[in-house]
């Protein structure tokens, strides 16, 4: 073989490795993005051991969605698990679902509407890290909600003002409560629970295990609307937040 075709024989084995290659590569993105089929769920961990692990499957059932998840913590100690869901896919816009005993391994939870959800596991352990599994989604209900019922409407609320106290009645599902936290804001705020303080955003009002009471709130400006939320845990660790609603005036 003279020196000319060697050459083009070198090159042309050359170019034959450089596309099987870049074939292999591609296929094996498809593989990992799985073409046509779900977005694996990510697993995030806040510092922990990378031997920890998990997986979520999240299954709806008209308005039900039932959800099951697997955790591997490793060595370290689970101490509380948290369930939380979006309508948009997004953390920053979550809805915390549950808070449940470090032991659970499954949750059912009821939709307001038929929309689809994203969800999130995070499991605290002892020495404050965690580990977050999400998002699961669950599709839209093509049957619609027309015979979706609301959890909250069942929990019954009314606030009355005056110029300077605002009195909260509530009526609550007979039922065994973990926690009732009461917060108020001057103005309609976005993931009131997630912080509260100073600044104008929200103030903490009142913590009970009530279901059926009543409290009177000092209002801090006579001249200022005000917005109340509840919270409210069960025992079973479902979480339902009741809000806004305006403090408004009795009616003459």
């Amino acid at each position: 073989m003279n020196t000319l075709n060697k050459t083009l024989f070198i090159i042309t084995v050359a170019l034959a490795g450089i596309i099987l290659t870049t074939s292999c590569s591609k296929e094996q993105a498809t593989d990992k993005k799985g073409k046509g089929g779900k977005k694996p769920v990510a697993v995030k961990t806040g510092d922990i051991s990378p031997s920890q692990k998990g997986s979520l499957i999240a299954t709806r059932k008209g308005q039900h969605v039932t959800l099951n998840w697997q955790i591997e913590a490793g060595d370290a100690k689970i101490v509380k698990i948290n369930i939380s869901r979006s309508a948009t896919g997004k953390v920053a816009n979550h809805k915390a679902v549950a808070a449940l005993k470090p032991d659970a391994t499954n949750y059912d939870d009821c939709l307001p509407d038929e929309n689809a959800y994203w969800y999130w596991i995070k499991a605290a352990t002892a020495d404050g890290k965690f580990l977050e599994i999400g998002p699961a989604r669950v599709d839209i209900d093509k049957a619609g909600a027309a015979n979706y019922a609301k959890l909250e409407d069942t929990y019954k609320i009314s606030i009355i003002r005056t110029d300077d106290l605002a009195t909260l009645k509530w009526d609550f599902p007979e039922n065994e409560y973990v926690g009732i936290t009461i917060i108020r804001a001057p103005r309609p705020v976005t993931g009131p629970f997630n912080k509260t303080g100073k600044n104008g955003k929200t103030t903490a009002v009142i913590k009970t295990l009530a279901g059926k009471s009543q409290y009177t709130d000092a209002l801090p400006d006579a001249n200022s609307d005000y917005w109340y939320w509840f919270r409210i845990t069960l025992k079973t660790g479902t979480i339902i937040d009741r809000g806004p609603i305006k403090a408004g005036y009795a009616r003459q």
